[in-house]
This record gives structure tokens, sequence and C-alpha cells, in this order.
């Protein structure tokens, strides 16, 4: 909000007047008040609860936690088949440098909380192609934040040629990663590639953007519900297929697709002989060929 300078400070209830008007919503003074008593009682009741039955209050005795839960190491031979079920956390995943799979779960809280937190155990195990990585079933956060932050993620290492499998997630980043198949499902987050290499990919998500760099693939398909898309790709012989609900499309930085209801578009690299098909119901798209015919 801008004041001509020397003007006198709108008195609290004109200000709130504004807001309400910016946001769209009916002003009425008795209204916003009742709304804020109403939170002044809420917060009272949040601290005396906190006093009275140590249900509320300070996560870890009012520490902070800053925990990295001991690494798992699995050593699945060649080119293991890697499967990740976490759906309530990040996925990232790396390459790992001693040919073995390494796991890390990392835990980070600070703040007010109400109510209990069950925190979920990760279960990494050996399977007959390679590991399974699961979210044990009390990954249910009964505890929410007052005031604070509560972050988890799951780290993931693996050798090359590993057969990436992410079931669920909430958001992935794979960077650095010379893979077999990836293939990833995502019910709510933004999923970031860096550097991967794999003959094909299969990455959705509900809810959130896509973005990749330097991108080496032999076909595949990229997919979002709701969000923009930009993808760098390596020299390689694709038909780029590309759809969009709503949103422009660009190749190399040229506009072959106006913002409309919808648009389709198909860009063929170096022979096209791989098909990555590359969609989104609301949002822009662009790609990048990094210099390839």
């Amino acid at each position: 909000m801008f004041r001509t300078p020397g003007a006198p400070s709108p008195a609290p209830d004109e200000t709130l007047s504004r807001l309400c008007r910016t946001w769209g919503m009916r002003y009425s003074r008795t209204g916003i008040v009742a709304v804020l008593l109403a939170a002044e009682v809420f917060i009272g009741g949040a601290i005396l609860w906190a006093l009275g039955s140590g249900q509320w209050g300070w996560a870890a005795q009012p520490e902070s936690v800053n925990r990295m839960s001991e690494q798992t190491e699995v050593d699945a031979g060649q080119a293991p088949h890697v499967v990740v079920d976490d759906p309530n956390n990040r996925v990232y995943v790396t390459a790992s440098s001693d040919g073995k799979i390494h796991v890390t779960d990392h835990t980070h809280r600070f703040g007010w909380f109400i109510g209990p937190h069950s925190e979920a155990p990760l279960h990494v195990s050996r399977t007959g192609d390679g590991v399974s990585i699961v979210r044990g079933d009390g990954n249910v956060h009964a505890q929410v934040a007052f005031f604070g932050i509560d972050f988890e993620r799951t780290d993931v290492a693996v050798p090359a040629g590993s057969r990436l499998d992410i079931q669920h997630c909430e958001g992935a980043t794979v960077e650095g990663v010379h893979a077999g198949d990836v293939k990833i499902a995502c019910g709510d987050g933004s999923l970031h590639f860096a550097d991967l290499q794999s003959p094909s990919i299969d990455a959705v998500t509900a809810d959130g953007s896509i973005h990749a760099s330097n991108l080496d693939v032999h076909g595949g398909r990229l997919q979002t519900g709701d969000g923009s898309i930009r993808v760098a790709l390596a020299p390689a012989n694709l038909l780029v297929h590309v759809q969009t609900g709503d949103g422009s499309i660009r190749f190399n930085g040229r506009r072959v697709a106006k913002d409309s209801d919808s648009g389709t578009a198909d860009y063929q690299v170096g022979t096209g002989a791989g098909s990555l098909q590359v969609s989104t119901q609301d949002g822009s798209i662009h790609i990048d060929t990094n210099g390839a015919n």
C-alpha cells in the first residue's frame, strides 16, 4: 500500500477496509472485529492448554530438531531396481560414488506444534532385483505447526544404470544420474531434473511444475495436471509432441502457439527417432534443444 509522504496514516479500520476490497471480500467493521476477537480467544486458549496439559508446546522441549537419521547402505549389485514409496515427502536422487545405494532420512523441525507428532520410519529392504524404500504406516502427522517449520526429505544415491521407480512422492529432484528407465508418479509437487541420462522417462505430477536441464533421453513422457514445463534437451534424436490446455508454447525461444484454451505443436530434434510427450493442463511449455539440430 503506497502513501503520499507526509500524509497521515490511515486508521486501522480504514486499512482493513482497503485490504478487504483488494481481496474481493465484503467489508464489515463488526465482522472484522469478531474475527480478530475469535483469533485472540484461540491464541489465548492455545497458550492455556499448552501450560495446563502439555499437549501443545515447543518441539523437542523447546529445542529444535535438526536430525539426519542414520544412513542406510545397500549393495544391490549391477543396475538395481530402486523402488521408492514416500507419499508425503520430497525425494532427492543423486549418483552414488561407490556402486552402492545410500538412503538418508532428513528431519528438520522447530517451533510450536499442536498435538503429538508421529514420525514414520523409513523402511529399506533388499529385494530380488534391487531395493525397496518405503515410508511406514505411521506417516500421519497428527502434529500441526502452530508457529514453526516441519520439513522432511528422503535422499537416495543410486549407482549408474539403476532403474528408478518413485511410486509416490510429494515432489522429486533427480540430479547427475546415469540411469536405466526412470518412472515417477507424484500426487502433488514439482519435478526437477538436471543432467539426467535415461533411455526412457515417465514423469507425472498431478499439481506442480516440471523443470529439466540437459535432459538426455531417448523418449518418454513429462506430464503435469497444473503447472508450467521448461525442458532443455541434450543433443538427441527425438520427435517432441507438446500439448497445453491453457498456455503458450515455445521452441528455442520462438513462440509457436499463443496463449489460448489449448494448443499443440511438434518439433523434430535430430532424426526424430524417439518420441517425447510433453503436456500440461494449465501452463506454458518451453522447449530448448541446447544447439541440437
